[in-house]
C-alpha cells in the first residue's frame, strides 16, 4: 500500500537520522515532498484514458470536462474506436483555455462515434494539499522519499548559512547529502520514466481478408 503524507514524513526524517524532527521539521519535509512529487509528475505521470461520444459536425471538445480527465496535465493521443479492438488514430490539435485542455478535430465525426482520448494525470499523496489517495506504488514511494531528502538537505544548507555563516563546512555537508540523494532520485526517476502509455494499431485488413482461406472448387 502506498504511504500517506505522515508516513512519508516519518521515512524522510528517519533516513536523515532525525526521527524527532529537530533538524528537519514536518513543515520542511512536507515542502520537500511536494517539490519531489512535482518533479515525478513532470517526468513520470499517470497514463490514463477515457471515451468521449462524438457529436455530429462538432470539431472542438473539452478534455477536462470528462470526469476521468478533470485533472489532466496534457493530452497525448486520440483514437476512433473500432470493432475487434482495432482503433484508428485521429488527427487533432490541443490547446489550453482558462487552464482547461481542449482538442480540435481536423475533420468532424458522425453522431455517437466513440473517441478514445489518452492523457496524463498527476500522482497524489494522501494528506498532501487536500488529496485523499496515494497513487504511487509502494515500490516507487522510496523514489519520492529520496527526492524529498534531497530537497530537505538543500533547504537545510541554506538555513545553516543564514544561522552560522562563519562555518562553511556546515552548509557544505548538507549540500553533499543533497547531491547524494539527488543521484538516487535521478536514478529512480529514470526507471519511472520508462513506463509508456498503451498504443493502438489501426485495422489494416482489406475487405476480403476475411475470406483468405476460401478456396474455389476445381471443375
Amino acid at each position: 500500500m502506498a504511504d500517506t503524507l505522515t508516513q512519508l514524513i516519518d521515512k524522510v526524517q528517519d533516513l536523515l537520522m532525525d526521527g524527532a524532527g529537530t533538524l528537519f521539521s514536518t513543515t520542511t519535509c512536507t515542502a520537500a515532498i511536494r517539490q519531489a512529487l512535482s518533479e515525478i509528475n513532470l517526468r513520470a505521470p499517470i497514463y490514463a484514458g477515457t471515451t468521449i461520444a462524438a457529436i455530429a459536425e462538432q470539431k472542438e471538445y473539452e478534455l477536462t470536462a470528462e470526469a476521468d480527465a478533470v485533472n489532466a496535465i496534457r493530452m497525448t493521443s486520440l483514437y476512433l474506436k473500432g470493432d475487434d479492438e482495432y482503433d484508428t488514430p485521429l488527427t487533432f490539435d490541443t490547446y489550453f483555455e482558462d487552464e482547461r485542455i481542449w482538442f480540435r478535430l481536423r475533420a468532424p465525426l458522425f453522431e455517437d462515434e466513440i473517441m478514445l482520448a489518452q492523457f496524463t494525470l498527476p500522482h497524489t499523496v494522501n494528506g498532501l494539499d487536500g488529496e485523499v489517495e496515494s497513487t504511487l506504488s509502494a515500490l516507487y514511494d522510496q523514489v519520492l522519499v529520496t527526492g524529498a531528502c534531497m530537497h530537505a538537505c538543500a533547504v537545510r544548507s541554506l538555513a545553516v548559512v543564514e544561522a552560522n555563516n562563519l562555518d562553511k563546512a556546515a552548509s557544505d555537508n548538507y549540500r553533499e547529502l543533497a547531491r547524494h540523494f539527488g543521484r538516487l532520485f535521478e536514478r529512480g526517476l529514470s526507471h519511472l520514466s520508462r513506463r509508456r502509455a498503451v498504443t493502438y494499431e489501426p485495422d489494416a485488413r482489406a475487405w476480403n481478408d476475411e475470406w483468405h482461406n476460401w478456396q474455389t472448387s476445381d471443375a
